[in-house]
Protein backbone atom coordinates (compact mmCIF):
# COMPACT_ATOMS: atom_id res chain seq x y z
CA UNK A 1 0.00 0.00 0.00
CA UNK A 2 3.01 2.33 0.99
CA UNK A 3 4.81 1.51 -2.41
CA UNK A 4 1.28 2.07 -4.54
CA UNK A 5 0.43 5.50 -2.78
CA UNK A 6 4.01 7.12 -3.07
CA UNK A 7 3.96 6.11 -6.91
CA UNK A 8 0.12 7.26 -6.83
CA UNK A 9 1.61 10.91 -6.24
CA UNK A 10 4.99 10.93 -7.60
CA UNK A 11 2.41 9.79 -11.08
CA UNK A 12 -0.60 11.77 -10.63
CA UNK A 13 0.23 14.49 -12.92
CA UNK A 14 0.45 11.95 -16.16
CA UNK A 15 -2.47 10.31 -15.08
CA UNK A 16 -5.24 11.08 -17.17
CA UNK A 17 -7.15 7.97 -17.21
CA UNK A 18 -8.41 4.82 -15.64
CA UNK A 19 -6.39 1.80 -16.68
CA UNK A 20 -9.55 0.03 -16.51
CA UNK A 21 -11.90 2.37 -17.70
CA UNK A 22 -10.75 2.36 -21.60
CA UNK A 23 -10.21 -1.88 -21.32
CA UNK A 24 -13.70 -2.15 -19.85
CA UNK A 25 -15.30 0.16 -22.41
CA UNK A 26 -13.91 -1.80 -25.08
CA UNK A 27 -14.45 -4.66 -24.34
CA UNK A 28 -18.73 -4.63 -23.59
CA UNK A 29 -19.36 -3.81 -26.82
CA UNK A 30 -17.09 -6.39 -28.37
CA UNK A 31 -19.07 -9.17 -26.04
CA UNK A 32 -21.95 -11.15 -27.62
CA UNK A 33 -25.29 -10.01 -27.52
CA UNK A 34 -26.29 -12.43 -25.44
CA UNK A 35 -24.23 -12.11 -22.57
CA UNK A 36 -24.59 -8.13 -23.13
CA UNK A 37 -28.59 -8.99 -22.27
CA UNK A 38 -27.71 -11.32 -19.72
CA UNK A 39 -28.28 -9.72 -16.10
CA UNK A 40 -24.96 -11.68 -14.83
CA UNK A 41 -22.30 -10.51 -16.99
CA UNK A 42 -21.13 -7.75 -14.87
CA UNK A 43 -20.60 -10.27 -11.74
CA UNK A 44 -19.09 -12.92 -14.26
CA UNK A 45 -17.07 -10.23 -15.87
CA UNK A 46 -15.59 -8.83 -11.92
CA UNK A 47 -15.36 -12.39 -10.47
CA UNK A 48 -13.14 -13.60 -13.97
CA UNK A 49 -10.41 -10.54 -13.43
CA UNK A 50 -10.37 -11.08 -10.01
CA UNK A 51 -9.18 -14.57 -10.38
CA UNK A 52 -6.84 -14.15 -12.86
CA UNK A 53 -5.06 -11.52 -10.98
CA UNK A 54 -5.41 -13.93 -7.65
CA UNK A 55 -3.93 -16.75 -9.92
CA UNK A 56 -1.07 -14.58 -11.44
CA UNK A 57 -0.53 -13.36 -7.96
CA UNK A 58 -0.35 -16.89 -6.28
CA UNK A 59 2.11 -18.21 -8.76
CA UNK A 60 4.64 -16.02 -7.88
CA UNK A 61 6.77 -17.61 -5.04
CA UNK A 62 9.73 -14.77 -4.89
CA UNK A 63 8.57 -12.16 -2.29
CA UNK A 64 10.26 -9.25 -4.06
CA UNK A 65 8.43 -9.95 -6.93
CA UNK A 66 4.80 -10.26 -5.36
CA UNK A 67 5.33 -7.03 -3.33
CA UNK A 68 6.03 -5.30 -6.82
CA UNK A 69 3.17 -6.85 -8.45
CA UNK A 70 0.92 -6.04 -5.69
CA UNK A 71 1.82 -2.78 -5.93
CA UNK A 72 1.79 -2.35 -9.49
CA UNK A 73 -2.29 -3.65 -9.13
CA UNK A 74 -3.08 -1.59 -6.54
CA UNK A 75 -1.80 1.54 -8.46
CA UNK A 76 -3.86 0.82 -11.00
CA UNK A 77 -6.72 0.69 -9.22
CA UNK A 78 -6.66 3.74 -7.79
CA UNK A 79 -8.19 6.38 -10.01
CA UNK A 80 -9.21 7.67 -12.80
CA UNK A 81 -6.92 10.08 -11.56
CA UNK A 82 -5.72 11.21 -8.23
CA UNK A 83 -8.27 13.02 -6.57
CA UNK A 84 -6.11 15.89 -4.96
CA UNK A 85 -4.30 16.64 -9.20
CA UNK A 86 -8.19 17.09 -9.68
CA UNK A 87 -9.18 19.70 -6.72
CA UNK A 88 -5.77 21.34 -7.49
CA UNK A 89 -6.78 22.13 -11.34
CA UNK A 90 -10.13 23.22 -9.81
CA UNK A 91 -8.59 25.81 -7.35
CA UNK A 92 -6.63 27.00 -9.97
CA UNK A 93 -9.08 27.59 -12.40
CA UNK A 94 -11.24 29.63 -9.71
CA UNK A 95 -8.56 31.52 -9.25
CA UNK A 96 -7.65 32.14 -12.84
CA UNK A 97 -11.52 32.82 -13.29
CA UNK A 98 -11.51 29.87 -16.04
CA UNK A 99 -15.00 29.59 -15.36
CA UNK A 100 -15.37 26.26 -18.07
CA UNK A 101 -12.96 24.70 -16.62
CA UNK A 102 -14.42 25.24 -13.50
CA UNK A 103 -17.79 23.93 -14.54
CA UNK A 104 -16.37 20.67 -16.72
CA UNK A 105 -14.14 19.46 -13.14
CA UNK A 106 -16.97 20.61 -10.85
CA UNK A 107 -19.27 18.31 -13.04
CA UNK A 108 -16.82 15.57 -13.00
CA UNK A 109 -15.99 15.54 -9.55
CA UNK A 110 -19.76 15.23 -8.78
CA UNK A 111 -20.16 12.45 -10.77
CA UNK A 112 -21.58 9.90 -8.25
CA UNK A 113 -21.95 5.88 -8.33
CA UNK A 114 -24.98 4.25 -10.07
CA UNK A 115 -27.60 4.49 -8.69
CA UNK A 116 -26.82 8.58 -8.32
CA UNK A 117 -25.44 9.19 -4.74
CA UNK A 118 -27.49 11.75 -2.92
CA UNK A 119 -24.72 14.82 -3.09
CA UNK A 120 -25.93 17.70 -0.51
CA UNK A 121 -22.86 19.17 -1.81
CA UNK A 122 -19.61 19.28 -4.10
CA UNK A 123 -17.84 18.73 -0.61
CA UNK A 124 -19.72 15.10 -0.21
CA UNK A 125 -19.09 14.55 -3.70
CA UNK A 126 -15.70 15.18 -3.12
CA UNK A 127 -15.43 12.32 0.38
CA UNK A 128 -17.30 10.11 -2.06
CA UNK A 129 -14.89 10.47 -4.69
CA UNK A 130 -11.74 9.97 -2.37
CA UNK A 131 -13.58 6.79 -1.62
CA UNK A 132 -14.17 5.49 -4.89
CA UNK A 133 -10.63 6.32 -6.30
CA UNK A 134 -8.32 5.10 -3.41
CA UNK A 135 -9.87 3.94 0.30
CA UNK A 136 -12.36 1.26 -1.84
CA UNK A 137 -9.41 -0.42 -3.56
CA UNK A 138 -7.35 -0.35 -0.29
CA UNK A 139 -9.86 -1.86 1.80
CA UNK A 140 -10.83 -4.32 -0.48
CA UNK A 141 -7.01 -4.48 -1.13
CA UNK A 142 -6.71 -5.51 2.36
CA UNK A 143 -8.81 -8.71 2.23
CA UNK A 144 -8.04 -10.19 -0.26
CA UNK A 145 -4.92 -8.86 -2.10
CA UNK A 146 -4.70 -8.01 -5.24
CA UNK A 147 -7.97 -9.72 -6.26
CA UNK A 148 -9.75 -7.47 -3.67
CA UNK A 149 -8.57 -4.77 -4.87
CA UNK A 150 -8.98 -5.83 -8.82
CA UNK A 151 -12.35 -7.20 -7.81
CA UNK A 152 -13.78 -3.72 -6.47
CA UNK A 153 -12.11 -1.21 -8.98
CA UNK A 154 -14.06 -2.74 -11.93
CA UNK A 155 -17.16 -3.52 -9.81
CA UNK A 156 -17.11 0.32 -9.09
CA UNK A 157 -16.90 1.63 -12.82
CA UNK A 158 -19.00 -1.07 -14.58
CA UNK A 159 -22.22 0.45 -14.41
CA UNK A 160 -21.27 3.99 -15.48
CA UNK A 161 -20.13 1.90 -18.57
CA UNK A 162 -23.01 -0.98 -19.15
CA UNK A 163 -25.68 0.47 -21.79
CA UNK A 164 -28.21 -2.96 -21.12
CA UNK A 165 -30.33 -1.42 -18.22
CA UNK A 166 -30.33 -5.70 -16.79
CA UNK A 167 -27.06 -5.49 -16.74
CA UNK A 168 -25.89 -2.20 -15.47
CA UNK A 169 -29.05 -2.38 -12.49
CA UNK A 170 -26.81 -5.72 -11.21
CA UNK A 171 -23.82 -4.23 -12.38
CA UNK A 172 -25.12 -1.14 -9.76
CA UNK A 173 -25.79 -4.22 -7.43
CA UNK A 174 -22.34 -5.96 -7.39
CA UNK A 175 -20.97 -2.14 -6.57
CA UNK A 176 -23.42 -1.73 -4.02
CA UNK A 177 -22.72 -4.82 -1.95
CA UNK A 178 -19.16 -4.47 -2.03
CA UNK A 179 -19.18 -0.88 -0.90
CA UNK A 180 -21.57 -1.16 1.87
CA UNK A 181 -18.99 -2.15 4.06
CA UNK A 182 -15.56 0.14 2.65
CA UNK A 183 -18.04 3.11 2.77
CA UNK A 184 -18.75 3.29 6.36
CA UNK A 185 -15.50 2.28 7.34
CA UNK A 186 -13.96 5.00 5.10
CA UNK A 187 -16.29 7.52 7.02
CA UNK A 188 -15.46 6.45 10.19
CA UNK A 189 -11.84 6.91 8.71
CA UNK A 190 -12.63 10.47 8.17
CA UNK A 191 -14.57 10.86 11.41
CA UNK A 192 -11.00 10.02 12.88
CA UNK A 193 -8.92 13.04 10.75
CA UNK A 194 -11.44 15.52 11.75
CA UNK A 195 -14.18 15.79 14.50
CA UNK A 196 -15.45 13.00 15.78
CA UNK A 197 -18.19 13.94 17.75
CA UNK A 198 -19.44 15.56 14.59
CA UNK A 199 -18.62 12.71 13.10
CA UNK A 200 -20.65 10.05 14.87
CA UNK A 201 -23.47 12.79 15.36
CA UNK A 202 -23.79 12.63 11.64
CA UNK A 203 -23.57 8.78 11.32
CA UNK A 204 -26.01 7.69 13.83
CA UNK A 205 -28.55 10.45 12.27
CA UNK A 206 -28.42 8.78 8.29
CA UNK A 207 -28.69 5.40 9.57
CA UNK A 208 -31.76 6.00 11.53
CA UNK A 209 -33.37 7.66 8.46
CA UNK A 210 -35.82 5.66 6.42
CA UNK A 211 -34.70 4.23 3.23
CA UNK A 212 -37.02 4.49 0.42
CA UNK A 213 -37.22 2.32 -2.80
CA UNK A 214 -34.81 -1.09 -4.11
CA UNK A 215 -31.98 0.87 -4.29
CA UNK A 216 -32.41 2.82 -1.07
CA UNK A 217 -29.68 0.68 1.13
CA UNK A 218 -27.27 1.65 -1.70
CA UNK A 219 -28.22 5.42 -1.54
CA UNK A 220 -27.74 5.61 2.21
CA UNK A 221 -24.25 4.25 2.03
CA UNK A 222 -23.40 7.00 -0.20
CA UNK A 223 -25.33 9.61 2.23
CA UNK A 224 -23.54 8.34 5.22
CA UNK A 225 -20.71 8.57 3.75
CA UNK A 226 -21.02 12.31 2.44
CA UNK A 227 -22.54 13.79 5.22
CA UNK A 228 -20.34 11.77 8.21
CA UNK A 229 -17.09 13.19 6.55
CA UNK A 230 -18.73 16.40 5.61
CA UNK A 231 -19.75 17.00 9.80
CA UNK A 232 -16.09 15.94 10.53
CA UNK A 233 -14.99 19.02 8.84
CA UNK A 234 -16.88 20.91 11.62
CA UNK A 235 -17.50 23.88 9.90
CA UNK A 236 -20.76 25.63 11.28
CA UNK A 237 -24.33 25.22 9.39
CA UNK A 238 -25.59 28.09 7.74
CA UNK A 239 -29.41 28.55 9.23
CA UNK A 240 -32.43 26.87 6.71
CA UNK A 241 -29.60 26.15 3.64
CA UNK A 242 -27.69 22.97 5.27
CA UNK A 243 -23.90 22.44 5.39
CA UNK A 244 -22.45 25.77 5.14
CA UNK A 245 -18.96 25.53 2.69
CA UNK A 246 -17.25 28.23 4.90
CA UNK A 247 -16.26 32.08 3.26
CA UNK A 248 -13.34 30.27 1.25
CA UNK A 249 -14.15 27.40 -0.99
CA UNK A 250 -10.76 27.28 -1.60
CA UNK A 251 -9.94 26.96 1.99
CA UNK A 252 -12.03 23.93 2.66
CA UNK A 253 -11.07 22.46 -0.63
CA UNK A 254 -7.94 22.34 0.90
CA UNK A 255 -8.88 20.99 4.12
CA UNK A 256 -10.70 18.08 2.40
CA UNK A 257 -7.29 17.07 0.74
CA UNK A 258 -5.88 17.36 4.35
CA UNK A 259 -8.44 15.38 5.93
CA UNK A 260 -8.11 12.84 3.01
CA UNK A 261 -4.68 12.52 3.76
CA UNK A 262 -5.09 11.50 7.62
CA UNK A 263 -7.59 9.33 6.74
CA UNK A 264 -5.01 7.39 4.67
CA UNK A 265 -2.03 7.99 7.54
CA UNK A 266 -4.79 6.39 9.80
CA UNK A 267 -5.27 3.62 7.87
CA UNK A 268 -1.59 2.77 7.31
CA UNK A 269 -0.99 3.26 10.91
CA UNK A 270 -3.95 0.26 11.63
CA UNK A 271 -2.54 -1.74 9.03
CA UNK A 272 0.74 -1.43 10.61
CA UNK A 273 -0.61 -2.30 14.04
CA UNK A 274 -2.56 -5.49 12.50
CA UNK A 275 0.73 -6.40 10.93
CA UNK A 276 3.42 -5.97 13.85
CA UNK A 277 0.62 -8.12 15.72
CA UNK A 278 0.79 -10.58 12.97
CA UNK A 279 4.47 -10.80 12.76
CA UNK A 280 4.38 -11.26 16.76
CA UNK A 281 2.33 -13.96 16.93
Amino acid sequence: MLLALGAERLLSSHRRGGSADPVLARLWPRLPAPLRRFAGTPWLLALAAALLVGGLAWQLHVALLELAFSAAVLLVCFGPRDLADDVQRLRAARSAGDAATVTRLSRVLQLGPMPDADHRSLLGALFIQSHERRFGACLWFMLLGPAGAVLYRIASRMAVLIDEPAARRQAALLHGLLAWLPARITALLFGMAGSMDDALDAFGRVQREPVAGDDGWQQRSWSLLAETANAALDWEDAPGSGPMIASSLDATLAEVLRMETRATLILLALVAMFSAGAWVS
